[in-house]
């Protein structure tokens, strides 16, 4: 005991499991407190989200649902035969007027700013509006329903669909600013997650390290004292244990040194008392009383060193860790109090039995449970991990080390068998990866085990030659309900989807959700295309019955584009991608269907990403060039002007149609660089015609809405006509009007900008998109070209022929010449002719040509019976 006192301050054994205990809390304490805070930022940001994302939508779309309202009650007034019900119809509107304008006002308030420009252009257009509604409601009160009907139709109407177009924009740009926050927002708690996951298994790294090195360093020492306890059993009284640290085992190998030392002392006096018997036995009588007398206190020190051993024993018996010693056969000689508790049997059911029989076979892996056996029987070593079974009927997994105890001679007398339970731990682990697998919200495979999914049912679809269906399924009204109706129902509408998904599948067939409301549906083991329709057929008959939610009855209907292995892919990637493109063309179908990938869509794609690519280094490489259409006088047939038109040749493609390139030029923003080449070739040539004798060609030029934005087109045509020498009336710029629907108040400063630099500006394919009389007064338009569409029918159409000649009269009241496209036969010529028509272009008289080809065109045109015909 003294030895134990003397070491009081220092680091025992109950100490270190005390820390351990101390240290482990305090890192429960830091993941509590991390999540804590990843909980209250994740509350944070959804209300942020709330704030900035859903109010605002939700208000602009009550306030496109109140423009559509007053729109209906005023193209209703002119019908309402009874007074009262007139009167009552022009309050009505009258009501719905002011709430407009204090819903718009208190929109403008609270999150007008970042969206100046369109709120100026509604509030602009809304007063012009309110103007003409005022005059319509005047009217109907007055009794003049007629003039309330013209009111509506042609100065109400435009004004509408103009403010209609705008808050569709400005649901756009809000739904674009917001994105970026909820970007944002998500990928802040993602950062969160994987800090606190980092940390979690960082610290669970470090106490199995300190676990494990802990036994193993405590059954190290357990082993020494074997040893030595072996060695004096079979007579070496010289061999001492090592003295490691400052425990209750330090102190015990202490004592036992001490012990073996008078061992030691003991025998030698013990032999050379015996060695003086032999000699003396008749002489010294009493030296033999003597000697016994030293045997007796012998035995005295040797109950002592049993009384020793005993405090050994009664260490191991309380240590934590489940202790069990088995002989060599493996039948269990002795388990300690933490082994017994662990079990739940007691002592007399454990000893006698075999270590194997305690390990449940049915949940414990198969190589775990053969290695340990073999080891067992082979006198070999082992670490790892069973399952045990308790008398409770219970099972519970254990980290289990396997140590022989051999003699001096190698021979193993028994096995140490050293066991923790980590049950806990497994779980955690077990939900770790079920986190990491399944989706949080549908309990469905998550994108990464989907695929993963996808990719073992290739592999068995290719080794037993069957075919593999894959479905990629986008729900469709999805964004509308959580949009306006909030997350909370849109993540419930999600859930009940996701049941009725898995409801209409096969037992083999996978159901996984890839984010947001796409899913995917893998279809192993099928024969045929035809193998996918009855479940198509369930699908579509699951959500043809309606969501009901919150007192909301909601349709959503899904759109599904299927993708077959290995006609449609070899790999589970490519086959993902190419039922989303088949999706999309479900999409384009009308919804609310399905189709089946088709190579064209993906021959299409790869066109547009050559034509894309292509496109880029063409003007580098001078592919690009110019056709010249000639414009004649529709009476004289003088020609007047020429327009130019882009032509490509590429290396690769071969020559690829402007409908083909011109669009992708302008969302990737190449149509800049491209049409102020075209302006500046375009100049030059007319510059170099005029050499030839065509002194009064005009020269009309496209030009696309980006363009128009921004103040570079007029430094650029400037530049141009400078370079040529040319007039700024002799260059004519032909806009379309969606220039003039995206933003009106920046196409009206842009043209007018224009305008001051005495250069023409013409109206192109009036009569296909949305024009109005007003977007001609509106606007500093010189002339209005009419698209070929109308030209076309002109002579067996009667509705194409009245809406020209009354293009052609308005144009006229407005004093604005028309220019007629597409003419093509003498009739359609002499009815235009006839109707006014100021100027003509087709090909009757020429399709667009190179220059030089056209030099040569005027020269035969000028003497031919064509341009004398009056």
């Amino acid at each position: 005991m003294a030895l134990f006192d003397s070491k009081k301050h220092q680091l025992t054994i109950q100490r270190k499991l005390l820390f351990g205990a101390i240290l482990m809390a305090l890192f429960v304490g830091v993941l509590l407190s991390v999540a804590q805070q990843i909980a209250q930022q994740s509350t944070q940001q959804q209300a942020e989200i709330q704030s900035q994302a859903v109010r605002p939508l939700v208000q602009v779309n009550a306030l496109q649902s109140l423009i559509y309202r007053i729109r209906v009650t005023e193209v209703n007034l002119h019908v309402e035969s009874d007074f009262f019900a007139l009167t009552a119809a022009t309050e009505k509107l009258s009501a719905d007027i002011q709430l407009f304008e204090h819903s718009w006002r208190t929109l403008i308030d609270e999150f007008g700013d970042g969206h100046d420009r369109q709120v100026r252009s509604i509030d602009d257009n809304w007063q012009r509006l309110k103007s003409s509604l005022n005059k319509v409601i005047q009217s109907a009160v007055d009794g003049q329903i007629a003039e309330a009907f013209r009111l509506s139709q042609f100065e109400s109407q435009p004004r509408f669909n103009v403010i209609a177009k705008d808050l569709e924009i400005l649901v756009t740009q809000i739904e674009i600013s917001t994105d970026g926050f909820i970007i944002e927002a998500v990928a802040e708690l993602e950062s969160q997650q994987q800090r606190f996951l980092l940390i979690s298994l960082v610290g669970m790294l470090i106490a199995i390290i300190l676990m494990i090195w802990f036994s193993r360093y405590f059954v190290l020492r357990l082993n020494r004292m074997r040893e030595a306890f072996f060695r004096i059993a079979n007579g070496d009284l010289e061999h001492k244990v090592d003295v490691v640290g400052h425990d209750e085992l330090t102190a015990l190998a202490r004592s036992f040194n001490a012990m073996q030392e008078k061992l030691a002392d003991r025998q030698t006096a013990l032999t050379q008392a015996r060695l003086l018997l032999e000699e003396r036995v008749k002489e010294r009588t009493k030296e033999l009383k003597e000697s016994n007398l030293k045997l007796r206190e012998e035995v005295v020190e040797r109950a002592k060193i049993q009384q020793e051993l005993k405090v050994l024993s009664l260490a191991v018996s309380q240590t934590p860790v489940s202790i069990i010693i088995s002989d060599a056969r493996g039948m269990i000689e002795y388990v300690n109090d933490a082994a017994i508790q662990a079990s739940g049997f007691v002592e007399e059911d454990l000893l006698g039995k075999s270590a194997i029989s305690l390990i449940d076979q049915q949940q414990t892996k198969k190589a775990s449970f053969i290695d340990f056996t073999q080891a067992l029987n082979n006198d070999q070593e082992w670490a790892g991990e069973l399952c045990a079974t308790r008398r409770s009927g219970q099972s519970c997994w254990e980290a289990v080390h396997l140590s022989p105890v051999t003699t001096t001679e190698s021979e193993i007398t028994h096995y140490l068998i050293i066991k923790e339970d980590i049950t806990e731990r497994r779980e955690h682990e077990q939900k770790l990866l079920y986190q990491a697998s399944y989706d949080a919200l549908t309990e469905l495979p998550n994108r990464t085990l989907g695929m993963e999914r996808l990719a073992q049912g290739v592999i068995n679809a290719r080794r037993l030659q069957h075919k593999l269906a894959v479905m990629f399924i986008d729900l469709d009204g999805f964004k509308n309900v959580n949009d306006s109706l909030g997350h909370d129902i849109g993540d419930q509408l999600l859930i009940m989807a996701a049941s009725r998904l898995l409801n209409t599948v096969r037992e083999s067939d996978v159901v996984a959700r890839l984010g947001g409301d796409e899913f995917l549906i893998i279809m192993p083991a099928i024969s045929e295309q035809s193998d996918c329709f009855p479940v198509l057929d369930k699908i579509k008959h699951a959500f043809s019955e309606t969501f009901q939610l919150a007192g909301h009855s909601l349709a959503v209907t899904p759109s599904i584009g299927l993708s077959i292995f290995p006609e449609d892919g070899e790999d589970g990637a490519i086959l993902l991608r190419n039922a989303d493109l088949a999706m999309y063309q479900a999409k384009e179908a009308g919804r609310n269907t399905y189709r089946f990938f088709n190579h064209q869509i993906h021959e299409n794609l790869t066109m547009r990403m050559q034509v894309e690519t292509q496109l880029k280094s063409a003007l580098e490489k001078q592919e690009l060039s110019l056709s010249y259409q000639p414009i004649v006088e529709a009476q004289t047939r003088k020609l007047v002007g020429v327009e130019a038109l882009l032509r490509w040749n590429n290396e690769l493609l071969g020559p690829v149609s402007p409908d083909q390139f011109i669009g992708i030029a302008e969302q990737t923003g190449l149509i800049v660089p491209i049409g102020n080449w075209v302006i500046q070739t375009a100049c030059m040539q007319i510059a170099y015609w005029r050499t030839q004798g065509l002194h009064d060609l005009s020269l009309a030029i496209n030009v696309s809405p980006r363009q128009l934005h921004g103040d570079g087109l007029g430094a650029v045509i400037d530049q141009a006509l400078g370079a040529a020498n040319l007039n700024p009336e002799s260059l004519i710029l032909e806009v379309t009007e969606g220039l003039l629907i995206r933003n009106p108040t920046e196409a009206k400063r842009t043209l007018e900008a224009l305008k001051e630099l005495g250069i023409g500006i013409a109206m192109d394919d009036f009569g296909t998109g949305y024009s109005s009389l007003s977007n001609l007064k509106n606007y500093p338009f010189d002339i209005l070209k009419i698209d070929r569409t109308f030209v076309r029918d002109i002579a067996s159409d009667p509705e194409d022929c009245a809406l020209i000649s009354a293009a052609i009269s308005m144009s006229a009241g407005l004093g604005l010449p028309v220019v007629a496209e597409g003419v093509e036969t003498e009739q359609q010529l002499h009815i235009l002719a006839d109707m006014n028509c100021d100027r003509v272009q087709g090909y009757y008289f020429s399709k667009p040509l190179a220059p030089k080809e056209f030099l040569l065109w005027v020269k035969d045109y000028q003497s031919s019976d064509i341009s004398s015909t009056n």
